[in-house]
């Protein structure tokens, strides 16, 4: 039924632009400023099946109130776009160019060779898709050249849209060409903007205005190959101190006893792990440290100069891991180089996922179908005759051997860069809503999670959660006032910790304690996110092992646990700067 809705919806806009013939005389600004203003609520959701739920694209083509249907406004749009192309001298606009352009504004992933035809296809889509929205990226796997940019740069101009090319340059840059009605742009350089917009500290530093509509050009190689490689903003932090630290800690270890060794991995035993006061606790700083102290192992017990590595000229050189390669030049007394901690990243098959729509075209969308349909969510449609749109059948490439292939490998991705996803989204979430001063409760409501987990996690011991909450904010309330029932005493410690917040808040007066907690939750945030990021890479130092879960089970879980505790991470470490820090140093 799928197939037959894509073929038909993709008729009826070809041939309602056929009908409309040549717009030679027409007014192309007047018109597409008209079709732009066009009340939306005409346009009814679309469905990727009439039986199917909606996929957010222009419209299924179903008479609206003034029984103008989606397909009526797509087909004017193409129409127009028809002409445009026409006047700007693309050349001739030919079927095939005309029928890929409905098929992208149909949802689906056109199965293309023709580059040139992939190009002008992608223009036209569009036109079409920036009738009803503000963002509409045109993505290409290599940034696009200005001279090429240049061709297509008037047929915008004669529809009166706006459009920019995204290059390498200052953010004010990169400011204006996000507020075109399309902009054009290599694979990364949106996912930079993306990354650099959640280091901001400021509303008015992000760039980037919204991700509604993606069509990319050759949209299996982006998702599929370039999408494996993320774009990465990192800083280099001196950790000579605690490699050092490290290289002299592991000395007195026994191997069998508090280590293991397994060819160049070293593994802390349960009691080196309690030797080095690093107990099985899941946290971002601990599991950190805990990979620094193997690391180090590895170098004394795995690693032997003169085989595994060499020294030249104060140098470490060979084929080393970078931890350990830093724990080697503490062992060997030489200069630590300076570590690179990632700041903030996102894979590219990750950013492109999250827009409102995503299209593209591609030369071997067919054999990569299978991939695209679990990466992406979109059908694919094959020119047949180079005009006739025809979906591509999932059942039969599924069952084939490359596809069974794909799938597999797709879904082995997703397994692992679904986690990080999620828990970007979620960080990332919270670091907007405190960058626009969004949620005026959010102490309050974080203090009580932060002090209700001290009261889970200490009662009965009266005199252990007196000194938590002391730590955290002087408490009045003595280790007596802590004892007792446990709803009496969370009820106590609830009361306690709002009345501190308000006389904290008072001190301060509301301007600045809205500001200091704002400040407090980016700064913390941040570094502890950057932790979280270093965490999970060291995550797969625990998929072996004698547990009888899966490595995925087990990554699953071990994640899981590690974003709940940075999630305490964070909330405890703002509450006690919230109370503690002197705010005359701001």
């Amino acid at each position: 039924m799928a197939a037959d809705w894509v073929s038909e919806r993709c008729s009826r806009i070809l041939a309602g632009v056929a009908e409309r013939g040549e717009l030679g005389h027409a007014d192309l600004r007047t018109a597409m400023s008209e079709l732009r203003r066009r009340p939306a609520a005409d346009d009814r959701p679309a469905r990727a099946d009439p039986g199917e739920a909606g996929t957010g694209e222009v419209g299924t083509g179903e008479a609206g109130a003034d029984g103008m249907g989606a397909d009526g406004v797509s087909t004017e749009a193409l129409a127009l776009a028809r002409e445009a192309a026409a006047r700007a001298g693309l050349g001739p606009v030919l079927p095939a160019h005309l029928a890929a352009a409905a098929a992208l504004c149909c949802g689906c992933v056109v199965d293309m060779r023709d580059g040139a035809g992939r190009s002008i296809a992608a223009a036209l889509a569009a036109c079409c898709y920036a009738v009803r929205h503000t963002d509409v990226h045109v993505i290409t796997r290599l940034p696009p050249e200005a001279a090429e940019f240049g061709r297509f740069a008037p047929m915008y101009e004669h529809l009166g849209l706006r459009v920019s090319l995204l290059t390498e340059g200052e953010w004010e840059m990169h400011k204006a060409a996000y507020t075109a009605d399309v902009v054009y742009s290599g694979t990364y350089e949106p996912c930079y903007d993306y990354v650099r917009d959640h280091m901001a500290w400021s509303p008015d530093e992000r760039v980037q205005q919204g991700r509604q509509v993606a069509i990319l050009d050759r949209i299996d190689d982006i998702l599929l190959r370039q999408g494996r490689a993320p774009a990465v903003i990192a800083d280099t932090v001196d950790e000579s101190a605690r490699c050092r630290q490290f290289h002299e800690e592991v000395q007195p270890l026994r191997r069998e006893e508090d280590f293991e060794v397994s060819g160049r991995l070293a593994r802390l035993t349960p009691r080196g792990l309690r030797r080095l006061r690093l107990e099985d606790v899941l946290t971002p700083s601990a599991l950190i440290r805990r990979c620094m102290a193997e690391e180090a192992l590895a170098a004394a017990h795995c690693f032997h100069l003169n085989k595994d590595y060499t020294v030249r000229d104060g140098v470490v050189a060979g084929h080393v891991p970078e931890g350990v390669r830093h724990a080697l030049e503490a062992k060997e007394g030489l200069a630590i180089t300076a570590v690179r901690h990632t700041l903030g990243e996102i894979l590219p098959w990750d950013f492109y996922r999250e827009y409102g729509t995503l299209v593209g075209l591609s030369p071997t969308a067919v054999v990569a179908a299978p991939a695209l349909d679990e990466l992406a969510g979109t059908a694919v449609v094959e020119l047949k005759d180079g005009a006739s749109p025809a979906l591509v059948g999932s059942k039969q490439d599924t069952d084939s051997p490359m596809g069974r292939s794909l799938r597999q490998w797709v879904a082995d991705m997703l397994e692992f860069t679904d986690v990080r996803r999620r828990h970007r989204a979620a960080i990332y979430a919270s670091r907007r809503a405190f960058l626009a001063g969004q949620d005026d409760d959010w102490a309050g409501r974080t203090l009580a999670s932060v002090v209700g987990g001290y009261v889970a996690a200490r009662h009965p011991d009266a005199r252990a959660l007196h000194k938590d909450l002391d730590d955290l904010y002087s408490t009045p309330l003595t280790a007596d006032d802590l004892t007792g029932d446990r709803a009496q005493v969370l009820a106590r410690v609830h009361a306690d910790a709002r009345a501190a917040l308000a006389r904290r808040r008072s001190d301060l007066g509301d301007e600045v304690a809205a500001e200091l907690t704002r400040r407090v939750a980016i700064v913390v945030t941040d570094r502890v996110w950057r932790e979280h990021l270093i965490a999970l890479e060291y995550l797969s130092y625990w998929l072996t092992g004698d547990d009888p879960q899966s490595p995925r089970a087990r990554y699953h879980q071990r994640a899981a646990a590690l974003y709940d505790a940075t999630v305490r991470e964070i909330h405890e470490s703002a509450m006690g700067y919230l109370f503690k820090l002197d705010v005359t140093v701001l």
